[in-house]
């Protein structure tokens, strides 16, 4: 599976990746599974902090300050390598989709910030 940086950014996204987590109906398989993925996109997002924290110290007024801030006169190119750091893609590799897991409630919303993580072939009409 492969899903860019911006990810990380992407409040409801984490919001519903922690709901499934806590879920307790899950099968202990996909449960497994599911596990596996969350514990992997936490390696990737604390890689992608170290990074952004590098970049704000890289651009900032005094980086050695309690409170670092990007200098008023690199906020564009801090914005622009922020943006480049935000579109690279990373894998979570050794996962397939996951079985979704019977009487998760999610929004439509929430099932399209995740249908890439889950096997949805459930749902699908036979007829279609």
């Amino acid at each position: 599976m492969k899903f860019k940086n911006a990810v990380f950014l992407n409040e409801r996204f984490m919001e519903t990746i922690v709901k499934c987590n806590e879920f307790t109906g899950w099968d202990p398989k996909p449960a497994y599974w599911f596990n596996r993925f969350v514990k992997k996109m936490g390696s990737s997002q604390e890689d992608y902090n170290d990074i952004r924290v590098k970049l704000i110290k890289k651009f900032a007024e005094d980086p050695e300050a309690e409170e670092v801030k990007v200098g008023q006169v690199h906020v564009q190119a801090f914005t622009t390598e922020l943006g480049e750091l935000l579109e690279e893609e990373f894998e979570i590799e050794g996962i397939n989709k996951i079985k979704f897991p019977e009487g998760l409630q999610l929004s439509p919303a929430e099932i399209g910030l995740v249908e890439e993580i889950f096997d949805m072939s459930s749902f699908e009409d036979d007829d279609e």
